[in-house]
């Protein structure tokens, strides 16, 4: 390894430098950096290395190499990628990857930006995308967490008015401890012409989202496996009728995202919203969902046929509304083994969830 002293202004008039105490001091905890060492491998779009502190201790750490050519946008990823990490406070998810310093490196004249250690980019490593569980495909355990960490955290950026401009790409994320965290923000307001109008802001922040949408759609998410319930959720981010962060969060509640038993909660959750919404009836009744009518099925499930026996001849087979009161009384009167019920909604009402969901 190369050792070499860290600058944070990229003015490096010598081997080791000395610091400046009024500007390059960059501090982690409570410790001052003051060198740091990596193998620099040029094929490889980050290397590995150590930091040293003044107080005599060390930590790993990982580079990345910018052209001499791209200093103004090194020098822009590091101040607004440190500062969205340092906003980061006690109530905030930690999903920034912080970064320690900038600095000039002139054996191969190029710059160094200097992270947290991580221990892959998305890039380099294979999660499972499905739960190994017989019947219907269900989004994995890590996948569903960390498809809402990131849109949280994408919403998080956006609402300190800055943007990324590059999450469809793997290698803008970090996994750390089992955790995905953003790294490289590359944009903010600053960088558009005034006056800004809330209409370009509101694009900006949909490209973003667009942007991991279509890294999830062409890189990770199974794409040549057919499953609807991914293709739904990916279908609803050209929805953008309703406020930005309200959008986002109808993002990260979607179906795909939830167990077996939040999937069967959702149908009491939308009944109990869209108890006193004449419009949403009008949609559920009308040509849309014109095949889900006469849902009262003779191959239900057992448990199925119970529930709807005890109901005293209350539903409407042939009213949509009654389908989602009686989904809902599934939930309340079946309780336990919920991925074998919302397996049997699913295969009597395939799409029932993803598209009622759908309804403004």
């Amino acid at each position: 390894m190369e050792k070499q002293q860290a600058s944070v202004d990229g003015i490096q008039k010598e081997h080791k430098h000395k610091l400046n105490p009024d500007k390059d001091l960059l501090v982690k905890r409570g410790r001052i950096i003051i060198q740091y060492e990596f193998d620099y491998d040029p094929s490889r779009i980050y290397s590995t290395g150590k930091i040293y502190f003044k107080n005599g201790k060390e930590e790993e750490a990982r580079f990345f190499k910018y052209e001499k050519s791209e200093e103004d946008l090194a020098k822009k990823i590091f101040t607004l990628t440190s500062k969205l990490a340092s906003k980061l406070g006690d109530y905030e998810p930690l999903h920034v990857l912080k970064p320690h310093f900038l600095t000039y490196y002139e054996p191969q004249n190029i710059w160094i930006l200097c992270y947290e250690k991580f221990d892959h980019l998305l890039s380099e490593i294979k999660m499972d995308v499905e739960d190994s569980v017989d019947g219907p495909r269900i989004l994995s355990f890590w996948w569903r967490d960390s498809i809402r960490d990131v849109l949280r955290t994408i919403k998080y950026i956006h609402s300190h008015n800055m943007f990324h401009n590059g999450l469809n790409e793997t290698y803008n994320y970090a996994v750390v401890s089992g955790q995905i965290k953003i790294i490289n923000v590359r944009s903010n307001v600053k960088d558009l012409e005034d006056p800004v109008h809330p209409s370009e802001l509101q694009a900006l922040r949909i490209k973003d989202l667009i942007a991991f949408r279509n890294m999830l759609k062409e890189k990770i998410m199974l794409p040549k496996v057919p499953w609807a319930d991914r293709d739904y959720f990916f279908a609803f981010f050209d929805k953008e009728e309703e406020l930005y962060p309200i959008f986002v969060e109808k993002l990260a509640s979607h179906p795909f995202l939830l167990t077996p038993a939040e999937r069967m909660e959702c149908f009491s959750n939308i009944r109990k919203s869209a108890f006193a919404s004449n419009n949403f009836k009008r949609i559920l009744n009308g040509r849309t969902f014109l095949k889900y009518r006469n849902w009262n099925r003779e191959d239900m499930a057992r448990e199925f046929q119970k529930v709807y026996k005890r109901s005293n001849s209350k539903y409407n087979c042939e009213c949509v509304w009654d389908l989602l009161e009686f989904l809902r009384d599934i939930y309340l009167d079946l309780p336990c083994n919920m991925k074998a019920v919302d397996a049997e909604v699913k295969r009597l009402y395939p799409n029932f969830l993803n598209e009622i969901f759908a309804i403004d």
